[in-house]
């Protein structure tokens, strides 16, 4: 994916407009439809005013590569399961998250 599709994702992930990004980033809301109909990639000062307004890093929107999430077979289950979880009501989120912790409560070492 290239760099603007992998902003995209996130903006829809968060729920954030392009026009709220722009703003918060400094550039014309107009430089995204730009760069995804050119393939460009922004400056490196751009790219980083970016991730931070998104809290991700400029490897994850140049590469579509998390630092955090290794690189596996579980990797597309593990986006997949967090775009479901995201989905929930909050009581829903906090009924999933106390039985997550119950496992792992119980789970010995």
């Amino acid at each position: 994916m290239s760099f603007w599709q992998n902003v995209e994702n996130e903006l829809q992930y968060q729920n954030i407009s392009r026009k709220e990004l722009a703003s918060k980033a400094g550039f014309a809301v107009s430089g995204i439809s730009l760069g995804i109909n050119n393939g460009n990639v922004p400056n490196a000062e751009l790219a980083v005013k970016i991730a931070d307004v998104l809290g991700v890093s400029v490897r994850y929107l140049v590469t579509g590569k998390s630092d955090k999430i290794p690189e596996s077979s579980c990797h597309a289950k593990l986006i997949h399961l967090v775009n479901d979880l995201s989905k929930l009501s909050s009581y829903d989120l906090e009924t999933v998250s106390y039985i997550v912790n119950r496992f792992l409560a119980n789970k010995t070492v």
